[in-house]
C-alpha cells in the first residue's frame, strides 16, 4: 500500500516559506527576542557545534579540524558537542531549538534532508526551523562487495545481481538512510533485485560485510577508502556522477549500467532558522576561509571529501531542494520510517 506525505504546505509552498524565512533572519531574531546584538557576536561565549553522530566516526573526523580553524579565525572557542541519534536528527532538533543568538551551529548532511522527509513522527519542521550557513564538501558513495563475490566491475555486478535474484542481499546503516534509499533506486534504474537487511549504523553492517554475511553495500568515502585500501573489500563503483579524484580509475554507474544515477554525500553547517543574518553572513566567511587552508583541504581530500564553496543562499536553496529530492526518491519507492 502507498503512503502519502504527511499533511501539511506542499514542498513548493515549503521551499518558499523557508527561503523567505531565511531572507527575513535579522527580523526573526528580533521578535525570537535573541540577546545578542550581531555587531557583539562572538564575543560572549564559546560557540558550539553539535555533531548529531557519535565521536569517532566521519562526521565527527571532519568536524573537529574545522571547528578548529574557526576558532582561530573568529577569535573565540568553537566546542564540537556530539549528540547523536534518529539517524542526526536528534541532533539536527536540538540546534532547531537553540536560542538564536549564533552560539548554536549543526554539522548538518545529506540525511538530514533525507529524515525531513522519511520520518513520519519528527516533532520538527528541518526547512523552517534550520538554515544552511555554508556547504563544507561533497563525497560519492562507494559500491562495495565482500571479496568472495566474483564481481570486479559495474557490469559483473549487475549480472550476478541478476543471477542471483532474491538471493543476493545488500547492507544498509539502518531504514531510511541514503545506503537505503539510493540502492532501491539503483535497483529500480538496473531491473536487479537484493534482499535489503538493516543495521543500528555502518559499523555492524561493515562487520557483516567483511565477514561475507551480506554481499554489498553502498558506503561514503571515508569509510569505503579505509577497507579498500586494506583490501577487506572490493570496490566497484562510485555513485556519483563523475569519477572521483580519491578513486579516478574507479568508474561510476552513471557511465557504465546506470545512466543518470547520481548520489553523493554532502556536509554543510545549519544555524537556527531565526539566527540573524549578520552573522550567518560572518560565519559562513570564516568556514570559507577555512576551507581554502591547505593542510584542510589535504586532510579534508584524502578522505575522499572535495570542498564545494557556495553562498549562504546559495547553500540554502541547495538544501531544500535536496529535501525535495530525495522526498521524491522515498514516495517513489515507499520508504518512510514510523
Amino acid at each position: 500500500m502507498h503512503h502519502t506525505r504527511p499533511q501539511g504546505p506542499s514542498r513548493r509552498r515549503r521551499l518558499v516559506a523557508a527561503l523567505a524565512l531565511a531572507g527575513c533572519a535579522p527580523l526573526a531574531g528580533l521578535l525570537a527576542g535573541a540577546p545578542a546584538r550581531a555587531a557583539d557576536w562572538p564575543a560572549q561565549q564559546p560557540i558550539r557545534l553539535v555533531v548529531p553522530a557519535p565521536a569517532g566516526g566521519s562526521l565527527d573526523i571532519l568536524s573537529r579540524p574545522l571547528a578548529a580553524k574557526l576558532a582561530g579565525i573568529l577569535g573565540q572557542a568553537v566546542v564540537v558537542e556530539n549528540r547523536g541519534g534518529a539517524g542526526g536528527m536528534v541532533g539536527a532538533d536540538y540546534v532547531s531549538k537553540a536560542t538564536p543568538d549564533g552560539y548554536t551551529f549543526l554539522m548538518g548532511a545529506i540525511h538530514h534532508a533525507i529524515g525531513a522527509t522519511v520520518n513520519r513522527n519528527l516533532v520538527f519542521d528541518p526547512a523552517r526551523e534550520l538554515v544552511g550557513v555554508a556547504n563544507i564538501g561533497t563525497t560519492p558513495n562507494v559500491a562495495i562487495v565482500n571479496n568472495r563475490l566474483p564481481v570486479r566491475t559495474p557490469q559483473e555486478l549487475v549480472a550476478w545481481l541478476k543471477q542471483r535474484g532474491d538471493k543476493a542481499n545488500y547492507a544498509t546503516g539502518g531504514p531510511g538512510t541514503l545506503q537505503h534509499l539510493s540502492m532501491e533506486w539503483f535497483k529500480s534504474l538496473t531491473g536487479v533485485q537484493a534482499m535489503t537487511v538493516h543495521y543500528r549504523g555502518s559499523s555492524p553492517a561493515m562487520s557483516d560485510l567483511l565477514g561475507g554475511q551480506v554481499d554489498l553495500m553502498f558506503e561514503t568515502m571515508p569509510l569505503a577508502l579505509a577497507q579498500t585500501r586494506a583490501d577487506a573489500v572490493r570496490a566497484v563503483a562510485v555513485t556519483s556522477r563523475e569519477r572521483s579524484p580519491a578513486l579516478p580509475d574507479l568508474p561510476t554507474f552513471n557511465e557504465t549500467v546506470a545512466p543518470g544515477f547520481a548520489v553523493s554525500s554532502w556536509y554543510g553547517v545549519m544555524a537556527p532558522a531565526a539566527t540573524p543574518r549578520p552573522i550567518l553572513e560572518r560565519m559562513h566567511q570564516a568556514i570559507e576561509q577555512a576551507l581554502a587552508m591547505p593542510d584542510i583541504v589535504q586532510t579534508w581530500q584524502s578522505a575522499g571529501v572535495q570542498p564545494q564553496p557556495m553562498s549562504q543562499a546559495e547553500f540554502q536553496a541547495f538544501w531544500l531542494g535536496e529535501i525535495d529530492r530525495w522526498g521524491q526518491i522515498a514516495d517513489e519507492h515507499d520508504i518512510r520510517i514510523e
